[in-house]
This record gives C-alpha cells, structure tokens and sequence, in this order.
C-alpha cells in the first residue's frame, strides 16, 4: 500500500514538472506551485492593493480667516493675563495686563481715526447727513421735517383717522382727549372717540360705544389710538398711553408715509 501511495505521489510530482517544463502546457512561468503576485496560483494569498485616495489640497484662509483668528488670539492672550492679574495681583502680572490693555486700546484708537477719515472723504457714508449732530443742522432738520410732516398731513387725512379707545374713567384717557380735541381743530385730523364702558369725556360727551372691534384688535389697554383708513380699511395701532399732539403726528407720517428704515 505505502509503495503505490509513493509511487501515485512521484508520478504526481513528475507530471506537474513535465507540464511545466513543456510548450504545449501554455504557462509562460516555472509553476502553478510558484507564489508570485503577478501570475494565477494555488497557495498565494496576495492582497490586493488598493489605490492611494489624495486629500484635496487644503484652501487657503481669507484675509478675513486670518484676521478672526489674530483678534480671537487677542482677546485670549488678554483675558488670560487679566484673570492672572486678578488671582495673583504681583506687580509683574499687573504690568503685563496694563501693557496688553494698552497695546489693544492703541489698535482701536487707530481703527477709530482711519475711521471718521473714511466718513470725512467719503459723504455717501455719512449718517449725519442722514440726522446731523450739530445743533444748527438739527434745527434745520426738524424744521424741514415738520413742514414735510405738514405737507403730507393735509393729504393723509383725506384717507386716514383715528380711533380713540378709552374708559371714562381713565385719567390717562381724559388727559389724552384735549390732545386729540387740539390735533383735529389745528390739522383737521378725524378722531373718532369709542368708549369701552360707554361713559364719555368732556371733549367727547357722545363717543361710539365698542362693538367688539377692541376685542377684535387684542387691546387691553386704555387710552389707546389706532389708525383707519376708509379707502381700503387698513387698520395701524399707533400707540397706547399718554402721546403728545406732536408724536402723534410724526407717527401719523411714518407709519403711512415712510418705508421702514427710510429715516435712520
């Protein structure tokens, strides 16, 4: 038995061999037995290379990128030479705080200067231009604003009134009404008074009693003004409380005349 096993294994052996040794075999390498990446084998476990992924080249930081980062750098390098004075308040710590306080305040003193300069050469930039400072620009930027507010009143009234919501027994309501009283006779704004309780005032002894209209527009509190329009019945709450005969005309013209944004 061992020598027909010996004898089926040396045959074995002796084919592959001669397999491999001829031209008709079709390899064009010593034997099937031989590792070798590159060709098919029995025995080899060669693993397979995968391709090397590049990382995408890093983007270079804005001006912008860098200048966040120093400030935030800054502010650390302060707080931490602040903290450091105040747990260990030595002369040295103390100095270094002060000095990198200074150093800082410098920075924003040169940023303030080359600042006013931009807005000195630059008038479209200019916010007092907008809503001067000086006393003698503001003089003459009210009186030209109230003449506009005037102008526009006469025209703002053909189409705008006011609802005068109160209690008669407000005191805030009837220190309101002698305002209103004067708004009407001197720009000829419509008020039209409505009492939530059905008493009225001195200067409004017969008022619209409430229908539920102020339940309808959330008011909860007297004396409250709200703008109507009888062309497309735009309703605009203007203000609650005690308003002077001169905010409540400005408020009048921004809110009808004036977009948001427009005045400042």
């Amino acid at each position: 038995m061992f020598g027909r096993k010996l004898a089926w294994a040396l045959s074995l052996t002796a084919a592959a061999s001669a397999m491999a040794g001829t031209p008709s075999s079709g390899l064009d390498y010593p034997s099937v037995w031989q590792c070798d990446s590159t060709k098919f084998n029995w025995y080899c476990q060669v693993e397979e290379t995968k391709p090397t992924q590049r990382q995408p080249p890093k983007k270079a930081k804005t001006k912008e990128e860098i200048a966040l980062e120093e400030i935030e750098k800054l502010r650390k390098e302060l707080e931490a030479k602040r903290a450091l004075a105040i747990l260990q308040p030595t002369q040295e710590n103390v100095k270094a705080y002060i000095a990198a306080q200074e150093s800082l305040m410098q920075r924003a003193s040169v940023f303030s200067d080359v600042w006013r300069r931009v807005i000195w050469q630059n008038p479209e930039m200019n916010y007092e231009l907008k809503r001067p400072a000086n006393n003698a620009a503001i003089a003459t930027y009210t009186n030209l604003r109230k003449a506009e507010e005037k102008r526009t009143l006469d025209e703002i009234n053909k189409e705008w009134g006011l609802f005068f919501f109160f209690r008669s027994d407000c005191p805030y309501c009837h220190r309101m009404a002698p305002t209103l009283k004067f708004l009407s006779e001197a720009y000829g704004i419509t008020v039209l008074p409505v009492s939530l309780d059905g008493g009225g005032l001195s200067e409004y002894p017969n008022p619209l009693r409430d229908n539920g209209m102020a339940a309808r527009l959330g008011i909860q509190q007297v004396p409250t003004l709200v703008l109507g329009n009888i062309r497309d019945k735009r309703l605009i709450p203007l203000g609650s409380g005690v308003i002077s005969a001169q905010d409540v005309i400005e408020r009048i013209y921004i809110l009808t005349s004036t977009r948001p944004g427009e005045l400042y």
